[in-house]
């Protein structure tokens, strides 16, 4: 395999990481809305309701947060691949420079 074949491949997978970085950024967007409606809404509970909000859009507020650190976890090593991909690329190309 010589050093062009070598690059587009890496550009493939490059896209493909890229493309799942993506989708992950839309997932945490729409928990991180959600979880700001919940949230917003238990706060209006409790300042129409006081004691007596009933507050079980909270309950799972826990495992909400586990998702979106999931999330963000995923996003940050999906970072690091592109970063190690766009270095390969970076070094393939020095090498069919010389």
């Amino acid at each position: 395999m010589d050093h062009l074949d070598k690059i587009m491949q890496i550009a493939e997978e490059l896209s493909h990481t890229r493309g799942r970085v993506e989708s992950t950024m839309v997932n945490l967007k729409s928990q991180l809305m959600t979880l700001k409606e919940m949230i917003d809404m238990s706060v209006n509970e409790l300042e129409t309701r006081g004691i007596d909000a009933p507050l079980s859009r909270l309950a799972n507020i826990e495992e909400r947060s586990a998702g979106i650190a999931r999330n963000v976890k995923e996003i940050k090593q999906q970072s690091a691949s592109l970063d190690q991909a766009l270095g390969y690329i970076k070094a393939a190309k020095r090498l069919s420079n010389q």
